[in-house]
């Protein structure tokens, strides 16, 4: 068992806020329920998820009920410093400890507790979850995902991640200038190196090189975690997100 993270700060000034007057995204309603409820009952109802830390402005803490949560923490301007200050203020029932996003529509107990099991079992520093694009596609039929295709098939990445207590301590800068150059193609060409870019646009990258790229730049463990829960990777951030989400939640619901 490990402790959770939910980071729900931030305000949306996009297209969404535009049309449904909601400027905190995780209080969009999904199946009668705002996202963030939906987020803290499946952690609540995960067995592998023990104390749950709320990173969140004062608007999206309001929504959710004491029973849900058992820390709160004001959420600052950054994502990264998000994640710090939710793993350093949640009280340690393992050195691992998850972290998650507060629009993760359809998140399930079953897709929580698939990720935990197996990023426990890995052994790692960080692990991140992959899905493959056919999971996707069969359970969010007509939804718009980012996907790699590496040698072992074709994935979209997830919104969580589980990381150790001491890597967050030890390598908060790193964490930051990674997160930083994300969206920046020269930045992550110097990080990881141009033949390693190549190999991942021409599909001849495999997991392990991955990994263990990964692994060198951090100096430490990273595991990428298979999971055919696409709930974890389907996070709202268009309108067409939203509207999917609405309309499949009835299936999700019952499960």
């Amino acid at each position: 068992m490990l402790d959770a993270v939910v980071l729900a700060g931030g305000v949306d000034r996009g297209a969404i806020a535009a049309e449904t007057g909601v400027v905190h995204r995780p209080l969009l309603e999904v199946g009668g329920r705002p996202m963030i409820r939906r987020v803290m009952a499946a952690l609540r109802g995960a067995s592998s998820v023990g104390r749950v830390a709320l990173v969140a402005p004062d608007p999206v803490q309001a929504a959710v009920g004491e029973e849900a949560v058992d820390v709160r923490v004001a959420a600052s301007d950054t994502f990264v410093d998000n994640i710090r200050r939710g793993v350093e203020t949640v009280a340690p029932n393992s050195d691992q400890v998850l972290v998650l996003s507060g629009d993760l529509a359809l998140i399930t107990p079953a897709a929580i507790n698939d990720f935990v099991e197996q990023s426990l079992a890995a052994r790692a520093d960080v692990t991140y979850p992959i899905i493959p694009k056919e999971s996707c596609e069969r359970q969010f039929p007509g939804a718009r995902r980012t996907y790699v295709r590496l040698r072992e098939g074709t994935y979209t990445g997830g919104n969580g991640v589980v990381l150790t207590r001491h890597f967050v301590a030890s390598r908060w800068h790193l964490i930051e200038g990674l997160y930083a150059a994300r969206k920046n193609p020269v930045k992550l060409a110097a990080t990881f190196g141009l033949g390693f870019i190549f190999g991942l646009i021409t599909g001849r990258l495999s997991l392990a090189r991955i990994e263990a790229r990964a692994g060198h730049i951090i100096a430490g463990r990273v595991a990428a975690i298979i999971s055919s829960y696409a709930e974890l990777g389907f996070d709202v951030d268009k309108l067409e997100d939203l509207n999917l989400a609405r309309q499949v939640a009835p299936s999700f619901d019952r499960r």
